[in-house]
């Protein structure tokens, strides 16, 4: 469809890529239709889904005309390309993410506005989450209050898709990149490129989204992936002059895709268990 602009009366607007996502996006959208606060409103791309991901789409298309707009890519373009046109049609003040197979709590939006508003020394807001799979939540990612460059070298101290982040900067570095060394880790490039350009982040340590992580999904990441991270790190790890000493931190996403399956589950399990005592 054609995009519509978005009225600056709406101070949020949510930015979410789904493809094949008929099994989660019920959950995902009410959710944010639950929200406490009100000034919203939500753009969905749809990326090509073969299943019936754009039917449900477009049923809360009709049900709140003024609250949601979809998009429709004809081929699968991948999640970068799906944001940046997105962004294209934003003109309110801030942009949360979102994906289609996380759940956010009902105070989220309220919560990030609120700290956005009275803390602009940082350019967006993340926070702690709740992890979940099919079975139910089992676990919960505490992420830095207040990441600092040298946070980048060992994790990406950022859950994606809980992140508020203010529209002028996300469009003054041109959003996401959109090339084959981004993929699987577009948000990893984009705190680097942010963070070299001095602006900074900072978590809610509340858990304010149910982030979906299947317990087994690590060790089922392509290795293509790992070496696209190894390369995201090195760029980013000089374009804040971590190097020689992030030439370690590097490998990391490598040697860890070398790991046997069972080893990395039974490591994964511990450090379950030890954030949840």
């Amino acid at each position: 469809m054609v995009g519509e602009k978005v009225s600056r009366k709406k101070q949020v607007t949510i930015l979410m890529g789904v493809y094949n996502a008929s099994r989660t996006i019920d959950k995902s959208i009410q959710s944010i239709l639950c929200q406490s606060y009100r000034e919203w409103v939500l753009l969905i791309c749809d990326d090509g889904s073969e299943d019936n991901t754009v039917e449900i789409l477009q049923r809360y298309k009709r049900m709140y005309p003024q609250k949601l707009q979809v998009y429709l890519n004809h081929e699968n373009r991948g999640l970068t390309y799906s944001l940046n046109r997105l962004l294209g049609y934003v003109q309110t003040e801030y942009i949360a993410r979102m994906d289609a197979d996380d759940i956010c709590r009902e105070d989220r939006l309220s919560k990030q506005v609120e700290f956005l508003q009275n803390h602009k020394e940082y350019a967006f807001v993340g926070t702690s989450v709740y992890k979940f799979d099919e079975d139910g939540i089992y676990g919960i990612r505490h992420c830095k209050e207040k990441p600092v460059k040298e946070d980048l070298l060992w994790n990406n101290p950022f859950v994606h898709p809980s992140v508020m982040i203010r529209t002028e900067i996300l469009k003054k570095v041109n959003g996401y990149r959109d090339i084959k060394k981004t993929v699987r880790c577009e948000d990893y490039d984009l705190w680097f490129r942010l963070y070299k350009e001095n602006y900074r982040g900072y978590n809610i340590s509340e858990p304010l989204l149910n982030y979906y992580e299947g317990r087994d999904s690590f060790p089922k990441r392509k290795f293509k992936y790992r070496i696209n991270e190894m390369k995201v790190r090195l760029e980013g790890y000089a374009g804040l002059s971590l190097l020689p000493r992030g030439y370690i931190w590097a490998v990391k996403p490598v040697v860890l895709s070398m790991i046997p399956t069972a080893v990395m589950a039974f490591i994964k399990e511990k450090k379950w268990r030890r954030q949840n005592v």
